[in-house]
C-alpha cells in the first residue's frame, strides 16, 4: 500500500484514498481495504507536498461520509432481499442487532469509525435495522469528519514516521474489533443460556403443595 500510493502524485492519490474509503464502509469490504491507512498515507505525501493537507482533509472526509451514505443505502434496500433469500431474517441475533441498533444506533455509527472491520459493516447494519436516516446521517456526519481528519492530519504531522505509527494503529484497531467480537458473542450466549433456563422451569412439572388426600 506505502509503495503503490508513492508512485502517484496530486488528482491520483485524491481519487485513491476516496476511493479506498468508499470501498471500505460502502461496500463492506473492509476486511481488505485499509482506509485509515491511506488516509494516513495521504497527511505522509500531504507533508512531501505531493497534494495539498487542506484538499486532503476535504477528501477524506467527503469520502469518509459517502461511504456510510452508500452502506446505509445497500442495508436499506439490498440486504433485506439477501436475508430473506438465505432464511437468516428470522434468526435471533439479526433482529436483536436490528432492534439494538433501530433504538440507540446512533452514537454506534460514530464509534465504529475506530474499529476495524465494524467500521466496513456498521453503515449496512444501521440501514438493515430501520435507524432513522436523520438520526444516521447526524451521527455519519460527526464520526466522518472527526475520524477522517484526525487520521489525515496525524499522518501530516508524523511524516517519515508514519510507519511506526501504521503499525500501532493497525494492532489496536483489530485489538479492538476482537474485543467487540468477544464481548457480543458473550451477550448472545447468555442470552441463549438465559432462555433456556426460563424454558426449562416453565415446562418443568409443578410439586403439589399440602398433604396427598388420606
Amino acid at each position: 500500500m506505502t509503495q503503490f500510493l508513492t508512485h502517484f502524485h496530486g488528482p491520483v492519490i485524491y481519487l485513491i484514498v476516496a476511493g479506498l474509503l468508499v470501498a471500505e464502509s460502502g461496500f463492506a469490504i473492509g476486511f481488505f481495504v485499509p482506509g485509515e491507512i491511506s488516509m494516513v498515507l495521504g497527511g505522509v505525501l500531504a507533508r512531501e507536498h505531493r497534494v495539498s493537507i487542506v484538499v486532503m482533509v476535504i477528501v477524506a472526509v467527503t469520502a469518509a461520509i459517502g461511504s456510510y451514505l452508500i452502506g446505509y443505502g445497500v442495508g436499506r434496500l439490498i440486504l433485506p432481499w439477501i436475508l430473506a433469500h438465505t432464511r437468516l431474517e428470522r434468526h435471533p441475533m439479526v433482529a436483536r442487532s436490528r432492534q439494538l441498533l433501530a433504538r440507540r444506533g446512533g452514537p454506534a455509527v460514530a464509534v465504529a469509525r475506530f474499529i476495524a472491520v465494524v467500521r466496513a459493516v456498521m453503515p449496512a447494519l444501521a440501514g438493515l435495522s430501520d435507524l432513522r436516516f436523520s438520526t444516521f446521517v447526524v451521527f455519519d456526519v460527526i464520526g466522518g469528519v472527526v475520524w477522517a481528519t484526525l487520521y489525515t492530519l496525524l499522518g501530516y504531522a508524523l511524516g517519515t514516521a508514519y510507519q511506526h505509527a501504521l503499525h500501532t494503529i493497525g494492532v489496536w484497531t483489530y485489538v479492538a474489533a476482537g474485543v467487540v467480537v468477544v464481548g457480543v458473542g458473550g451477550v448472545h450466549l447468555w442470552r441463549v443460556h438465559r432462555a433456556r433456563h426460563s424454558r426449562a422451569e416453565s415446562t418443568a412439572p409443578s410439586v403439589p403443595s399440602g398433604r396427598p388426600p388420606q
